[in-house]
């Protein structure tokens, strides 16, 4: 039972990191006149997730955990209204977490190979602190050295950033990851 769920949570990091390689591929091939359509466009995903959380919470049997997932869809809603009026809001939005995003994924990198990965006991757990000091180390030279002049810099530095922390969080499967021992 126990690794039937630690499987299916597997997975869904997989998943999770594949997407994430894919949205980052997206950010840098995307050229520079559809950007403010890329942001209209999420709004608009994110405005039929929230129509979803509605009508899963109709159809629910109404527990706190659902009127929590109501909440939620409707800031998301909200988030992709505001996507989807405004049409600078993505690019502001993208530049202000070109830099918090390597930071901090860099960060809680670094905690996880310190508190899970070294608990492992595997060799080479050491490899995933290089890695995510690196991720650190970008994002804190996107905060010193603005270059990011052009929607379509910050796009492609966010795009780069999603490829190298989804690569980073697959990696560290290997050595967080427990054995299955029968």
């Amino acid at each position: 039972m126990l690794f039937k769920k630690l499987d299916k949570l597997k997975r869904d990091a997989i998943m999770m990191a594949i997407i994430l390689m894919l949205a980052g591929v997206f950010l840098i091939i995307i050229p520079e006149s559809y950007i403010n359509y890329t942001g209209g466009f999420i709004g608009f995903f994110l405005l039929v997730i929230s129509a979803a959380a509605v009508f899963d919470f109709i159809g629910s049997k109404k527990a706190l955990i659902h009127y929590i997932e109501l909440a939620a869809g409707l800031f998301i809603g909200l988030f992709g209204a505001a996507l989807f009026i405004f049409e600078s809001l993505f690019i502001d939005m993208l530049s202000f977490f070109s830099g918090i995003i390597p930071t901090a994924l860099g960060v809680a990198g670094i905690a996880q190979a310190l508190i899970l990965a070294r608990r492992s006991k595997r060799r080479g757990w050491w490899i995933l602190i290089i890695l995510s000091s690196l991720l650190l180390i970008f994002g804190i030279l996107v905060f010193i050295n603005p270059l990011l002049v052009t929607p379509k810099a910050i796009m492609e530095i966010i795009g780069a950033t999603l490829i190298y922390s989804a690569a980073v969080s697959l990696l560290s499967l290997i050595w967080i990851w427990p054995i299955h021992k029968n």
